[in-house]
């Protein structure tokens, strides 16, 4: 004002009002220049902000689709994991059981709510409902999919499928299993719904010209439309502008792999520009309406619509930034006109894609089911705290455990029953370990991890609690549920100092556990490693035995004391290792059984017998023993059938020894298969009579050619007139229901006479002689007969 007022006194009155109003006039415009200049400024900072709105949200709805479908996928995975390791799937899979898979897919679609869901052999045969063109296309998926890829999209007439698959291995592959999930309006509807801003999104796949377009004709311009898809199939990450019938919009274009890992469809998600300005409408005619009344009261207003518009419009451009670089920012609102209202606005968005990224994250690292901190965020918190414990010389303690008889609960109650009673476990075991990180890693299994430094004992008290809480009946939705829990513990870093060596020696111990007759905890020792460790190898080292030939039979004769002459060999496993050599059947037959190796196993000494056995005279027969995993895989009455047909063995040549334990799954269908191998023929003998709970219910149900009188009765039945009782009170029976008799395990001629005046049937043992080669056989067979004569 100095120099005004310098002014003022050099000039006359009049000279100086017109000067101060032609000055005021000039002030006037200069202020209405920069009121207008702030106004294009700002429409130029708004309608920047908002593309960057769009952009981000783009980015974010595109990270949302990748991660939903990648926690959908491993879903889906595991549910198809759970299936290919079920042994009933599996020996369906094996025998061509068609019911039995297409009802399995049926129960996994259900479970997973997936509607269409199929099982592909290696031929490339298909099983399950579906489209017939989406059938076709899923039959080439598992030869042509890239390795170490389990998922995929492919585009076929019906429209565009995401494909889950996994492998069914018995152990080598013999199937995929295959989930068809439609990328259709719904899905497209959804993912719509996850986003802050009302995009499009759409599916586009080749037409026959190998021209890009959308389910309706999506652009206008196709040929920009394929320039845009093929830079994002070049790598073009990053959202950009494409005209379509509405306008220009903001779009971004992420290729969908095929099989091949060439994109055969993609999704489009678009935003036009017209939409993401509406908001910003208001405070444009805002802006405009302020430049024009500023013309007039341009010195009151100057100032005022600056503050008013400018600073916000900074703030909010700030904001957009740092929430495009995923920093939360939180606008204060201080008016409630149209700059307030964006502010808001924008804070509502804001905060909306970050509630959205809390809960995928939340997703992420707990489970969907009991709400418990899942398997990868246990592994991150456990990594944790060994380095933590490392530095400070204390101890971390782990308890890994799963409930006995859950399988049960889901097999006769449903699995919503079940998975009603995996809450309420999860709720029991959180209150219990109020001081631990309490887990569900996956199916009945949980895991704690407990700070073992303040007090040792409470590793072991927490753990007896946790068995005497879940030894108590559960009321679960009105049922009554008597479980059991069985607890493997592993304390680092002592038992093993990072995450994954840790948590295999818990699984260790809790396998101790079970063994040692579930109910009880165990702490692992180092024995245990080393004990999985051999019978890791006995298990791969049977696998490359049954692929490479190591096994042979050995035949134990059987001497028919009635007629005195051979009446049939026992075939007996050897495997002859090429390190190790003879291995014992009793080191290996229980991890067969443990593995399901045994049903293959099985399969080969069932025609190995009964090949060799054509070459012998017509009144000797074969035995061979059945472990109760094979009897009741629902291939075995095929593969006695193959087994005849091959080797063109006389059926009642073929004698098949069961044990009780046969029985223990269920008696009706045990007895309905014997019945079925009586029909076609073949003899069946019971082995081990006596040493079981039920023997003589078991006779009852089904006529058995022969019992064979267990080793611990024939052993003192010459000396022991109570053991001699025993055996005289079987042969009696065995009689009196037309069953022959087998006495095993006789070495002395004691025994032999005893068994003999019995009336026995026949013996088998080292007195009359000891297992031997397949080429002696018939040697033994023509020789004279001089140790038991």
């Amino acid at each position: 004002m100095a120099p005004l007022h310098r002014l003022r006194r050099a000039l006359p009155a009049w000279r100086f009002r017109r000067l101060s109003t032609r000055l005021v006039v000039l002030y006037g415009m200069l202020f209405a220049l920069c009121l207008l200049s702030i106004a294009g400024i700002s429409q130029v900072v708004i309608m920047k902000n908002a593309r960057d709105t769009v952009r981000a949200e783009l980015r974010t709805s595109g990270s949302v689709y990748d991660r939903i479908w990648a926690l959908r996928a491993q879903s889906l995975s595991d549910s198809a994991s759970v299936l290919a390791r079920d042994f009933g799937f599996r020996s369906a899979v094996a025998s061509g059981d068609r019911p039995t898979i297409e009802s399995a897919l049926a129960n996994l679609s259900a479970r997973a709510d997936v509607s269409q869901t199929f099982f592909v052999d290696p031929t490339g045969g298909v099983i399950g409902h579906g489209l017939p063109e989406l059938r076709q296309a899923v039959a080439t998926v598992p030869g042509t999919l890239a390795a170490g890829r389990h998922d995929a999209v492919i585009a076929t007439k019906k429209g565009v499928f995401r494909l889950i698959v996994s492998p069914v291995l018995a152990p080598m592959e013999i199937g995929w299993v295959i989930f068809a999930l439609p990328l259709d309006a719904s899905e497209m509807t959804s993912l719509q719904r996850l986003s802050a801003i009302p995009l499009t999104a759409t599916i586009l796949q080749r037409g026959a010209g190998g021209q890009w377009r959308g389910v309706a004709g999506l652009a206008r311009d196709d040929a920009a439309l394929n320039m845009f898809v093929r830079r994002a199939i070049a790598g073009e990450r990053e959202p950009g502008a494409l005209y379509l019938p509405d306008g220009w919009a903001g779009a971004l274009a992420k290729p969908l792999a095929g099989p091949t890992g060439k994109a055969e469809a993609v999704l489009l998600l678009s935003y036009p520009w017209t939409a993401a300005m509406a908001p910003y409408r208001a405070m444009q005619i805002g802006i405009t309406l302020a430049g024009l009344i500023g013309l007039i009261l341009v010195l009151l207003g100057s100032r005022r619509l600056a503050d008013g518009i400018a600073r916000p419009i900074a703030a909010l451009d700030a904001a957009a930034r740092a929430l495009e670089e995923g920093n939360r920012t939180e606008l204060s609102v201080q008016s409630d006109d149209e700059v307030g209202r964006l502010a808001h606005s924008f804070n509502l968005m804001s905060a909306g894609i970050v509630e959205r990224e809390h809960r995928i994250t939340h997703l992420a690292f707990h489970d969907s089911l009991t709400g418990l901190p899942n398997r990868i965020n246990f592994r991150q918190q456990l990594e944790a705290a060994l380095t933590r414990v490392s530095k400070r010389g204390e101890s971390v303690a782990i308890l890994c455990l799963d409930l006995d008889g859950f399988k049960g609960v889901n097999d006769s109650l449903g699995h919503p029953v079940g998975d009603a009673l995996l809450r309420q476990v999860g709720q029991l075991l959180r209150g219990l370990a109020s001081d631990g990180f309490v887990t569900r890693l996956g199916g009945d299994e949980f895991a704690i991890i407990l700070d073992d430094s303040a007090d040792p004992d409470r590793t072991r008290a927490l753990a007896q609690s946790i068995l005497d809480a879940l030894g108590q009946p559960l009321h679960v939705d009105g049922h009554q549920i008597a479980t059991g829990s069985s607890i493997g513990i592993a304390v680092g870093p002592n038992d093993g100092a990072d995450a994954d060596t840790l948590l295999k020696n818990a699984d260790l111990a809790l396998y101790r556990a079970k063994q040692d007759g579930r109910g009880v905890f165990r702490f692992f020792e180092p024995a245990l490693d080393a004990a999985a460790r051999k019978r890791r190898q006995l298990e791969l080292d049977l696998r490359e035995a049954l692929h490479s030939g190591q096994f042979r039979l050995a035949f134990q004769p059987i001497f028919d004391l009635k007629k005195d002459r051979i009446g049939g060999f026992e075939a007996l496993l050897r495997w002859e290792h090429p390190k190790r050599g003879n291995v014992p059947p009793i080191e290996f037959i229980s991890v067969a059984e443990d593995t399901g190796l045994i049903i293959a196993i099985g399969d080969w000494v069932m025609q190995e017998a009964c090949r060799q056995a054509t070459a012998w005279p017509e009144h000797v027969r074969v035995a061979v023993n059945v472990s109760p995993l094979q009897f009741r895989n629902s291939g075995f009455q095929s593969v006695i059938f193959q087994a005849l047909s091959r080797s063109g063995l006389t059926p009642n040549r073929l004698e098949v020894e069961i044990t009780e334990s046969v029985f223990l799954e269920g008696e009706t269908s045990v007895v309905t298969l014997l019945h079925q191998l009586r029909a076609m023929g073949v003899r069946v003998a019971l082995d081990d009579f006596g040493t079981g709970y039920s023997s003589l219910s078991y006779l009852r149900s089904f006529p058995f050619d022969k019992i064979k009188i267990d080793k611990s009765f024939v052993d003192s039945v010459a000396h022991d007139d109570s053991s001699a009782a025993i055996v005289r009170a079987i042969v009696d029976l065995a009689s009196a229901l037309h069953m022959e008799t087998t006495a095993e395990g006789v070495e002395d001629s004691d025994q032999l006479a005893r068994l003999r005046g019995q009336g026995c049937s026949s013996i088998q043992g080292y007195l009359f002689s000891r297992p031997i080669e397949a080429r002696d056989v018939l040697a033994m067979i023509a020789g004279p007969m001089t140790a038991v004569g």
